[in-house]
């Protein structure tokens, strides 16, 4: 499970010291393995303004909707989010 934050203009910078349109939250399903930070998460959401979340049975536009299944997903333009969403690292062991 993957999130995808759209960082709004209003708020690039404010992301690690880092101007960075698109962000992602990697593998931060705890039954897949992976860990997820909240207060990470919660502050990117509030500082976006769309949010798509990604797992093994599709992708879902999350934010600013928050209702799943009901966001539509423009697969073209989810993909260029993908290539262009560089990795949050709020760990410190990697």
């Amino acid at each position: 499970m993957n999130y995808y934050y759209e960082i709004d203009p209003k708020y690039e910078g404010t992301a690690f010291g880092d101007k960075w349109h698109y962000w992602c939250m990697p593998n931060c399903s705890p039954s897949e393995g992976g860990r997820m930070c909240f207060k990470t998460h919660d502050e990117f959401v509030a500082r976006s303004s769309r949010v798509w979340l990604e797992n093994a049975n599709a992708v879902y536009l999350v934010h600013p909707r928050w209702n799943l299944g009901r966001g539509q997903v423009n697969d073209r333009e989810f993909t260029m989010i993908k290539l262009k969403a560089k990795t949050i690292k709020w760990w410190q062991d990697e």
